[in-house]
């Protein structure tokens, strides 16, 4: 019987203990008034222009065979010019900048994801993006016009 209280005495001081020990951290905490570090912004350094090129818009080797089908941008035949015109200076032709990467359908609405600049553009019929407008949609490929002229740009 003896030893009950002894032992219990022996918890009971050890508990007190614990627990003082956890009331001083937490007030220790609360007291803590140090100054907060203040950090000087540092001008950003100018990075030097690459001057290397890197190509990397080869096909991943992992993904199978090439597709046995072009996969360049086709121009159709333009409505041919009036000869009335006199002053026609030639301008640069400009091709889409942006591939074709697929289509959503929503119920009878169907859009087109295109990547342009590493960007995913998604464009309905009729949309514009750059000089181009949206003509046509297909699964197969989306066709812009610029100018009067079509372009035929494949899936990819």
């Amino acid at each position: 019987m003896k030893n009950n209280k002894i032992t219990t005495y022996i918890l009971l001081l050890l508990s007190a203990g614990v627990w003082g020990i956890i009331a001083w951290r937490v007030y220790a905490s609360l007291k803590d008034d140090t100054p907060g570090i203040q950090s000087v912004a540092k001008a950003p350094k100018k990075m030097k222009e690459d001057t290397i090129a890197l190509l990397l818009n080869y096909r991943d080797p992992f993904l199978g065979d090439y597709p046995k089908g072009k996969t360049t941008i086709k121009e159709q035949k333009a409505k041919p010019v009036p000869a009335k015109q006199v002053n026609i200076q030639p301008q640069a032709e400009i091709l889409p900048d942006f591939q074709y990467k697929g289509v959503i359908r929503l119920g009878k609405e169907s859009q087109v994801i295109v990547n342009r600049n590493g960007e995913n553009v998604m464009l309905k019929l009729k949309d514009k993006i750059g000089e181009f407008n949206v003509a046509e949609i297909r699964d197969d490929k989306l066709v812009v016009t610029c100018k009067g002229k079509k372009y035929d740009l494949p899936l990819q």
